[in-house]
C-alpha cells in the first residue's frame, strides 16, 4: 500500500442521454488512476416507451445507490453530473454531506418549457399532447455532434413531468447543501440558458461554490468545443480537494 487515499467519481448523465456523454470525463478521471462508475439511468439507453415509464424517485434512489457503493470502495467521493445529471448531483450532495463536492454542469433550475407550466395545470393533457423530437442544437463541434448518437430522439410528456418533480426536489433542497460545488455552464448553451445556473447558484447557501462560464460549445460540454476548458476547471478545482 502507497497511503495514497482512493478518490471515485460517480458520473451523472442527462434526461434522455446516456453515459457516453459522461465518456470523455471518465477517461480523463481513470486516466489520473480514479475510481469512477459512470452510470446508466433507469428508462435510459433501453427505449424512450422504457423512459416513460420511469418515475423521478426511481432514478434518485438508482443513483444513490451507485453513489453508496462507491463510497464503500472510496475515502473521497465527488458527483458529477449533466444537465438533468447536474440537478441529480445537487440532490445527492444536500443528502450525502460526507462527500467531497459536486460539479454540476449546464444544470436546468426548471424545466426550460413553458408546456411544463401547462402540465402542470392540466395534468390531463399528457394524453392529448404525446411524444416529442429532441433537437440537436447549439453545437459548435459538428463532428462531435455526429458521434453525439446514443440520446433518445424522441421522449413522452409523461417524462417531462417527472423531470418536473425531479427539478422540484432539487429546488427544495439547494439551500441544504453544504458540500463543495463547483458549477459550469455553457455561455452559447441553448437547450437550458445560463440563467438557470444562475439562479441555482444564488439559491446556494454552502460558502465554498464557484459558477464557470464555458466560452465554446453548447450543451453538451462534455464533448463539444468547451471540453478542453471544463477539463482545465475541473482540474484546478480539484486540486485542494484530493
Amino acid at each position: 500500500m502507497n497511503g495514497r487515499k482512493k478518490i471515485g467519481f460517480l458520473l451523472v448523465h442527462g434526461f434522455t442521454g446516456s453515459h457516453y456523454e459522461m465518456a470523455p470525463l471518465e477517461t480523463f478521471f481513470k486516466q489520473r488512476n480514479h475510481e469512477v462508475d459512470n452510470i446508466i439511468l433507469p428508462g435510459h439507453e433501453t427505449s424512450p416507451e422504457a423512459l416513460a415509464t420511469t418515475e423521478w424517485t426511481t432514478i434518485i434512489d438508482f443513483a444513490q445507490e451507485k453513489l453508496d457503493q462507491l463510497k464503500a470502495k472510496c475515502d473521497k467521493c465527488f458527483v458529477c453530473g449533466l444537465s438533468m445529471g447536474g440537478a441529480i448531483s445537487h440532490i445527492l450532495g444536500a443528502e450525502n454531506s460526507d462527500l467531497a463536492g459536486i460539479i454540476p454542469m449546464a444544470s436546468p433550475y426548471k424545466v426550460p418549457d413553458w408546456k411544463a407550466v401547462f402540465l402542470k395545470i392540466l395534468p390531463f393533457a399528457q394524453h392529448i399532447i404525446g411524444w416529442h423530437e429532441t433537437e440537436e442544437s447549439g453545437w459548435e463541434d459538428l463532428e462531435a455532434m455526429k458521434r453525439h448518437t446514443h440520446s433518445y430522439d424522441r421522449f413522452h410528456t409523461k417524462s417531462v413531468i417527472q423531470l418536473d418533480k425531479l427539478l422540484e426536489e432539487m429546488r427544495r433542497l439547494l439551500p441544504f447543501i453544504q458540500v463543495p460545488v463547483l458549477m459550469m455552464h455553457s455561455k452559447k448553451d441553448e437547450t437550458v440558458p445560463c440563467r438557470h445556473s444562475e439562479k441555482i447558484h444564488r439559491k446556494l447557501s454552502v460558502r465554498d461554490k464557484t459558477l464557470v462560464w464555458i466560452n465554446r460549445g453548447g450543451h453538451i460540454i462534455t464533448e463539444d468545443a468547451g471540453k478542453d476548458q471544463m477539463f482545465e476547471t475541473v482540474h484546478n478545482w480539484l486540486k485542494i480537494r484530493i
